[in-house]
């Protein structure tokens, strides 16, 4: 409860704080949150954050409605700042791609089991970039050429954080867990419908470019289960000389599991409010009309994961398809075909395996020890 009323107290702060911002910018052409009006690369510190919705187990979405912010500077030679390991790609607008900016040296991909809280709780600033100066300097930058992409599509709750943790254990291997920037760009088309479908294709295609600026050969992207399963045939027209993997588990496992997060992760208010099944419906709205969900909580992630399954079986590339219960009863030899689908040395084998022996969410509040705790008791509906 108290973190539902932070939040209702931070979105009231906001929103007076964004009408001011353009009260001022339409009367004096600058304001405090964008500085002068005009075109450019800002830079904006950020003052204030809020948890979305209170639901800081899960995820926080790369929204600019989750910051205060106060315009710092105009940033010139952004290519540079492309290249340091502290900027990375968040999320995008229909006219931004914004970028977060952690301490100096930091990364928020080598932190952390999900990429995204990293990125909005570490986060000191924001870096707007209008999306046909990112499109210019990626044009020219060429990130792609002579790199590894992986994908990496699932099911909720199936072992893919594990997956990821075994891959971050590869030399020259960068691994991308859960990207925001993949989930804004499906926001806007899917959901907010702001964007027309090329204008979506280009933020995508973005995403991957901008996130494979780094010297490591391989890019892993383990991409969010459900919105970002939508992308996957995109993915492979974009990049052709990439390769998809996809890991599931059987139904039940799933929802049970998913149901001990909704419990334990959204706060009671947020569930008679029925925002935890909204946040759910939105990662399906690509495959089913609102008015198809089921109006229970538990009826929403099994018909997602019927979702993610179907998109699986319209895939129209080798898709190496994996399940969390061979993983976990085969683990060499699940690695192994793993390896040999991408192409990657057994030799490292030994050492992806090797990853199990801890819990790879560990430190978060969906780790299992966490929700072994909070288990206990009847599922509420969301």
């Amino acid at each position: 409860m108290d973190e539902t009323i932070v939040y209702i107290l931070f979105s009231i702060l906001q929103s007076c704080y964004k009408l001011l911002n353009t009260f001022l910018r339409l009367v004096f052409s600058r304001c405090f949150m964008f500085g002068p009006a005009g075109t450019g690369i800002r830079k904006l510190k950020i003052i204030g954050r809020a948890k979305s919705r209170g639901a800081s187990a899960i995820q926080e979405i790369a929204c600019l409605d989750n910051f205060i912010l106060y315009f710092d500077s105009y940033v010139d030679g952004f290519e540079t700042e492309l290249n340091k390991p502290e900027v990375s790609l968040y999320g995008f607008t229909p006219e931004f791609a914004y970028f977060s900016v952690v301490s100096p040296g930091q990364s928020v991909w080598d932190t952390g089991a999900f990429s995204s809280p990293e990125q909005f709780n570490k986060a000191q600033y924001l870096i707007l970039v209008p999306l046909k100066e990112l499109k210019r300097i990626m044009a020219l930058a060429d990130s792609t050429k002579s790199k590894n992409i992986f994908f990496l599509h699932h099911t909720n709750r199936c072992g893919s954080t594990l997956v990821a943790a075994m891959f971050k254990r590869l030399p020259s291997t960068q691994v991308i867990c859960e990207p925001e920037s993949f989930y804004s760009a499906y926001y806007l088309y899917h959901i907010n419908k702001t964007v027309t479908q090329e204008q979506y294709k280009e933020m995508v295609e973005a995403a991957v470019m901008t996130h494979c600026l780094t010297p490591h050969k391989t890019i892993f992207f383990k991409m969010v289960s459900g919105a970002c399963t939508s992308q996957m045939n995109m993915l492979h027209d974009l990049f052709p000389q990439s390769k998809t993997a996809f890991l599931s588990r059987n139904s039940t496992d799933v929802v049970n599991s998913m149901m001990r997060i909704v419990n334990s992760g959204f706060p009671l208010a947020c569930q008679l409010l029925g925002w935890g099944r909204d946040d759910f419906i939105r990662k399906g709205l690509w495959a089913t009309e609102r008015h198809e969900y089921p109006r229970d909580c538990h009826g929403v992630l099994l018909r997602n994961w019927n979702t993610c399954m179907e998109a699986l079986d319209a895939a129209k590339m080798p898709v190496k398809a994996l399940t969390y219960e061979t993983l976990v009863a085969e683990p060499k030899q699940t690695v192994n075909d793993i390896m040999k689908f991408f192409d990657i040395p057994e030799e490292h084998a030994d050492n992806m395996v090797s990853a199990m022996d801890r819990d790879s969410q560990e430190g978060t509040r969906i780790a299992r020890t966490v929700l072994k705790q909070k288990s206990s008791g009847l599922f509420h509906h969301c």
